[in-house]
């Protein structure tokens, strides 16, 4: 029975993110902080790509738009550089080790460049009490490079054509604690 727990104890320790100090990014807007009383519990690297559909607009009939889809990318520990969560759904964070998972609403967004996803604020919503992402509360994405829509190449003749645009961004998890 206490090998079967020390095994639990450190497959557990193993799953989760390094827990040294995290500091906050820098750089925010004010709209991009988290509420008072939250810290960065941990943080995560993204590599992957957005996936765009190009569809007739919605709202200009006969306009061509890419619509983003949905992510597919691996998020690692950069402390241990392990691949411990994946990014495949919209604003949905799924571990690998402890099968936990978070959403998230998008609350703010601030301009990163041209060809790169907005950093944003997210509120979160943690699926289960246990896991890497329990009491989560709050999610920024920064430092982001690339992933934004392509910005030609839209057409009726390319209409259902799918492009798939590379990005990495940090995410920070914020948990409720003292700072």
């Amino acid at each position: 029975m206490a090998a079967r727990t020390l095994s639990l104890l450190v497959f557990t320790a193993l799953a989760l993110p390094a827990a040294a100090a995290i500091a906050p990014p820098t750089g925010l807007a004010s709209n991009l902080l988290p509420a008072a009383g939250e810290v960065p519990a941990f943080r995560l690297a993204a590599s992957g790509v957005q996936i765009y559909a190009c569809r007739e607009s919605v709202t200009q009939p006969g306009a061509y738009r890419w619509t983003f889809v949905n992510p597919d990318a691996t998020l690692n520990d950069p402390a241990s550089g392990a691949n411990v969560a994946t990014l495949r759904a919209i604003d949905t964070w799924n571990a690998l080790n402890d099968l936990s998972s978070v959403s998230a609403v998008l609350r703010a967004t601030q301009a990163a460049g041209t060809n790169d996803l907005p950093w944003a604020y997210m509120r979160a919503i943690p699926a289960s009490p246990d896991g890497m992402f329990a009491g989560v509360t709050s999610i920024q994405r920064v430092n982001t490079r690339g992933g934004a829509a392509p910005r030609d190449g839209c057409t009726v003749d390319t209409a259902g054509s799918e492009a798939r645009v590379p990005f990495t961004a940090d995410y920070y998890f914020y948990k409720r604690g003292v700072a």
